[in-house]
């Protein structure tokens, strides 16, 4: 689940293979201001498919013009962009 307040989305949950899906298809950044911050502070589980939804939302982003920071990332999320080499490619959008 998300919540929202203002540009700033929380997620809550699990965000895992079975999440996911439902994710993408409940998030539009179109709608929001220029300046997106996703927090995954109150996420529960996370597993690969997190990574993917990184990806999705970063070139969503890109595509509507918007600033878009991830915070908050667990460790075990940041392993997984770490193992599969993605770091880069997240480099400027994932606070330390």
């Amino acid at each position: 689940m998300i919540r929202r307040e203002g540009n700033h989305l929380f997620l809550e949950g699990p965000v895992v293979m079975d999440t996911v899906p439902d994710l993408v298809r409940s998030t539009s950044f179109s709608s929001l201001g220029q300046e997106v911050t996703i927090d995954f502070s109150r996420t529960t589980a996370l597993d690969s498919a997190a990574v993917a939804l990184l990806l999705h939302w970063q070139r969503e982003a890109e595509r509507d013009k918007k600033n878009l920071v991830f915070v908050k990332i667990p460790d075990n999320l940041r392993v997984l962009i770490s193992l599969y080499g993605l770091s880069p490619l997240l480099e400027g959008i994932v606070e330390v």
